[in-house]
């Protein structure tokens, strides 16, 4: 083999190498323009989430706040119920005071008819 030979062969063997590198840093680019693309994707995955989570948060919050207005307004309706309840105990005890007032009324009436010469 001769000195030119030699220099083709090896030349033609870097060369070859050469292609292999370009198609392996190739494969590398696209695998990097892959995993952007998922990186991408699972940024935009977190932020969705993320927003979920602030989501769930505000409604739990006014999930929170309509316990406590539940929780009051009940309170004010027992206060209303029981105060109802009392006037209710108010209205029996006058009653019976007026058909007391009223009979005794009937006996005084029934006194006058009485004395009254007729």
């Amino acid at each position: 083999m001769t000195n030119s030979d030699q220099f083709d062969t090896r030349f033609n063997r870097l060369l070859t190498a050469i292609e292999r590198i370009d198609q392996q840093i190739e494969r590398i680019s696209q695998q990097l323009e892959e995993l952007r693309q998922r990186t991408d994707s699972n940024a935009r995955a977190i932020e969705a989430l993320t927003d979920s989570v602030n989501e769930f948060k505000r409604d739990r919050s006014r999930l929170y706040s309509v316990m406590a207005n539940l929780a009051n307004s009940q309170s004010n309706l027992a206060q209303s119920q029981s105060r109802m309840y009392g006037l209710m105990e108010n209205l029996d005890e006058r009653q019976e005071q007026l058909s007391n007032r009223q009979g005794e009324i009937v006996e005084i009436l029934k006194l006058l008819t009485k004395s009254q010469p007729g």
